[in-house]
């Protein structure tokens, strides 16, 4: 089998300028400064790399932890009353699955935000799920990914991976992949296994078999 595996945040669902609201209020309660260039440097996580940022850029004056809790808290209320699905990504969605595709969506956002976005969709829509919780490593760090494929019963090397930010390309990459890539904050480094888009609105699923024979070959195979 092969399967599609989705980032969430900034590639499935327009919440980067919701986590931009949330750690703007967030440092503002501590009376310190924080932009969008402040989010690209966090962009992606994982939570660890975020909440390590923000002490330093406050001068550690909040216990270790006090960032992480307080961002899901905010994010979650935000999730669950501003979400924006990306345009075109419920279409692709459920191409992949007519197609008889499985899908995964993998996130390094927590349990509790994932499910508040997963709200969004029909009840096991997705075959598969996997958040920060779900794994001892986050993204960069190929778990997330190599999970998901474990437990769709897919071979990393059938799995094509939609992603937007460096450090979830990486983590796609590293589990044995093929990646598509959605930068709309950063750059992307070039790869072999990385295509590069403008927007999820520019793929369909007749590219995605154009670009990716083997998604409907494995469809058809007895392997």
């Amino acid at each position: 089998m092969s399967a599609i595996l989705f980032d969430m945040d900034g590639t499935l669902i327009d919440s980067e300028p919701l986590w931009l609201q949330a750690e703007i209020e967030v440092m503002a309660e501590l009376g310190c400064h924080w932009d969008q260039q402040d989010q690209i440097n966090c962009l992606g996580g994982p939570t660890e790399r975020t909440e390590k940022y923000m002490q330093e850029r406050s001068n550690n004056v909040k216990p270790y932890g006090y960032f992480g809790k307080k961002l899901d808290e905010m994010m979650e209320i935000k999730l669950a009353n501003e979400l924006v699905i990306i345009p075109n990504a419920r279409e692709l969605l459920q191409d992949c699955r007519s197609a008889g595709l499985k899908i995964a969506l993998v996130t390094a956002s927590a349990g509790n935000l994932m499910r508040a976005v997963l709200k969004n969709f029909p009840l096991g829509f997705f075959d598969v799920t996997v958040s920060r919780d779900d794994v001892e490593k986050s993204k960069p760090d190929p778990a997330p990914y190599l999970l998901a494929a474990k437990l769709l019963g897919v071979k990393n090397e059938f799995c094509v991976v939609f992603e937007d930010s460096p450090t979830g390309v990486e983590s796609g990459l590293r589990s044995g992949a093929q990646v598509i890539g959605i930068p709309h904050l950063t750059q992307l480094t070039p790869h072999e296994n990385l295509r590069a888009v403008e927007a999820i609105a520019d793929v369909n699923f007749a590219q995605l078999v154009t670009w990716y024979p083997f998604l409907t070959s494995r469809l058809n195979s007895n392997d």
